[in-house]
């Protein structure tokens, strides 16, 4: 049985991979707890795929970093590369981290605690609430009340406030908030905003794309639409293959 699965997802980021990725397993690794990585690579052209496959052969067949890709999403969406993560992760809990994060030494361990400390029904925020400390995307909570949730909401624009919409529908169930950002284990490469957009669609403004989803977000949860994605079959997008199983 899985305790707990980081879920990375990644577009053409092999920079942030390289810093973030086996500092990140070697720091859960001697881990008390079962943890396993989940990381999907949504076709990056940057030589991602190969760098996972040429370094992380021991990790990768002991299914503590299971590895999926696919050229199933052309341009980025978070909402739906989030959602395909997650639904393949086999842990209990399960935590979104953006491939510039850091987990921190025994950072999985960490999470897991704050869960027997508060119980199962929360959801645990280890966003710093700086502008731009890269943070806000680091939510943990069970699998299960992922699923109730309907995940991220994939009606959303691609980018901004799909984990605000995320919290604010969690909170609505019943779940309760904590945010918890012991400085030990959140820590993130900084980007620009220009950089979070670089592989969306056409021409867009970050701003705008804030105040879209949030009216989105806002109008759904006032009509008591807390569980996202209903019209949608899956919340993983189709063809994904894992490395462990191509010789």
């Amino acid at each position: 049985m899985i305790d707990l699965s980081f879920c990375i997802t990644c577009m053409n980021r092999i920079g942030q991979i390289k810093q973030t990725l086996k500092k990140n397993l070697d720091d859960n690794k001697k881990s008390k707890y079962n943890i396993e990585f989940i990381l999907v690579d949504f076709d990056s052209k940057d030589g991602l795929k190969e760098y996972i496959i040429n370094n992380f052969k021991k990790e990768i067949d002991s299914d503590y970093l299971k590895f999926y890709f696919t050229d199933q999403l052309i341009y980025w969406h978070s909402p739906i590369a989030k959602n395909t993560s997650h639904k393949l992760a086999n842990g209990k809990y399960i935590v979104n981290l953006d491939c510039d994060n850091f987990t921190g030494e025994f950072g999985g361990d960490w999470v897991i605690e704050q869960f027997k400390i508060y119980g199962d029904n929360i959801i645990l925020h280890q966003s710093l609430n700086i502008y731009g400390s890269g943070t806000m995307g680091r939510i943990g909570l069970t699998k299960d009340n992922f699923m109730k949730l309907g995940g991220y909401d994939q009606g959303l624009k691609p980018m901004s406030h799909q984990d605000g919409d995320l919290i604010l529908r969690a909170k609505a169930i019943g779940l309760e908030y904590k945010n918890l950002n012991n400085i030990n284990f959140v820590k993130a490469i900084k980007n620009d905003k220009k950089k979070s957009l670089e592989n969306c669609y056409g021409k867009i403004n970050y701003n705008n794309l804030m105040k879209l989803n949030m009216m989105y977000s806002k109008f759904s949860i006032l009509s008591g639409q807390l569980v996202a994605n209903n019209h949608f079959k899956d919340l993983q997008i189709g063809v994904l293959k894992n490395i462990n199983k191509i010789k």
